[in-house]
């Protein structure tokens, strides 16, 4: 029978969590009783079983227990068992993808297997990328606030929707689509008799972008719109389908390892139509570079963060395509940010991977104190946005 309270000996037997690591979370502060009889026993009851929940949960996730303590003091109640859904998810997508290429490397040659062996260390790899995402969650948002400081007359959605160009009749290609978002966004720009088939590496994405475009299930209906949805890994990317008028990928190339990325290019070329075009959005290398010396000013030891961009950005991306495609253009779109609010600045340098939040931690009023000295209504800060596009077309016969 549930009890309202237990004592630590008892919650030991309910859980099946030893009596030593209940004391030992307890006397590193993880684990605290929420109250204590007369005679000084602790008392455990259902807040304490959802902290232990979360701990143990985190911990099978590989989080160490200073990393533990961090999220629970950061991370709502509320909204802890949606986010162990996502990442168990992801995990058990990954899992899989590593399964799958592990029987297949039992049946080929020793070439391929070669290959094959190389392909699952990459992937082994991509796990602490998955505990990152889960850990910086927080951090996304924080990125994405300071872009509503934009100058350009265009947001990046119509931005890109405009160079795209498209047609009644096309038929369209986005290689991680992500939660949709470009086509819940310019839902009421879309031609008439389209289709357009959203492929992700992660299922958990596509459920995201099928369940938001599904809102809008009226609208495509009205305007014989049909989306078709695929799980794909770009790293080893195919598909049935082709004569595609239009392959789009937006902000992911950097992520596809430098071995598959021309491989993946070729693909893509292979799958357009003759008048087909592929268009490829990503940063350059003086993408919000202003951040980086006002962080550096303030103390010296702040690490300049790696943005995991360099392996295809505005400076070398042409290059890459014209290796398979015929012609590339390259458009920057004009947008810098002007920024008033001080607090925008400190999330976004906050959420940087690497050292800043470590060196900033207790010194957080004295970082303020800077950052207003530094921008403010009268005298917005200045941060260059180098954003745009590539448009890479189809090898003449």
């Amino acid at each position: 029978m549930k009890k309202e309270f237990y004592t630590a000996g008892e919650l030991a037997k309910l859980t099946g969590v030893s009596y030593k690591t209940i004391r030992h979370y307890h006397k590193i502060g993880l684990l605290e009783p929420e109250k204590y009889t007369e005679s000084g026993y602790r008392q455990y009851g259902m807040k304490s079983v959802e902290t232990l929940q979360r701990i143990l949960m985190l911990k099978y996730l590989n989080f160490s227990l200073d990393e533990i303590q961090k999220i629970l003091l950061e991370e709502e109640i509320s909204d802890t068992f949606s986010k162990q859904e996502k990442l168990l998810q992801a995990q058990e997508e990954h899992i899989s993808q590593i399964l799958k290429v592990v029987r297949e490397i039992q049946k080929v040659n020793e070439t391929e297997r070669w290959e094959k062996m190389l392909k699952i260390i990459h992937m082994t790899q991509q796990k602490e990328e998955i505990i990152k995402q889960y850990k910086e969650s927080g951090n996304l948002q924080k990125r994405i606030n300071i872009h509503a400081y934009s100058t350009s007359k265009t947001d990046w959605f119509q931005w890109g929707f405009d160079g795209l160009q498209l047609k009644s009749g096309m038929k369209i290609l986005e290689l991680g689509c992500g939660n949709g978002m470009l086509w819940i966004t310019m839902c009421h720009q879309l031609p008439r008799d389209i289709q357009i088939y959203l492929t992700d590496s992660s299922k958990n994405m596509l459920q995201s972008a099928k369940s938001r475009i599904e809102e809008y299930a009226e609208l495509y209906k009205e305007n014989n719109i049909e989306f078709v949805f695929l799980q794909r890994d770009a790293e080893d990317f195919d598909l049935e389908e082709k004569d595609f008028d239009r392959i789009i990928a937006n902000h992911m190339l950097y992520h596809v390892s430098n071995e598959n990325r021309n491989k993946l290019f070729k693909t893509f070329e292979r799958l357009l139509k003759q008048e087909g075009l592929f268009y490829a959005s990503t940063v350059g290398k003086t993408h919000l570079q202003e951040l980086f010396p006002l962080a550096k000013e303030f103390d010296n030891k702040i690490d300049v963060p790696n943005w995991m961009t360099e392996n295809f950005e505005l400076e070398n991306g042409e290059e890459q395509l014209k290796q398979v495609f015929s012609s590339v253009i390259v458009e920057e779109q004009e947008n810098d940010l002007l920024v008033p609010n001080p607090q925008a600045v400190y999330d976004y340098i906050d959420s940087w991977p690497g050292n800043a939040k470590e060196i900033l931690k207790g010194r957080e009023n004295e970082w303020m104190e800077y950052l207003k000295d530094k921008i403010s209504e009268e005298t917005p800060y200045f941060i260059h946005k180098s954003t745009g596009a590539f448009k890479a077309f189809k090898k003449q016969i």
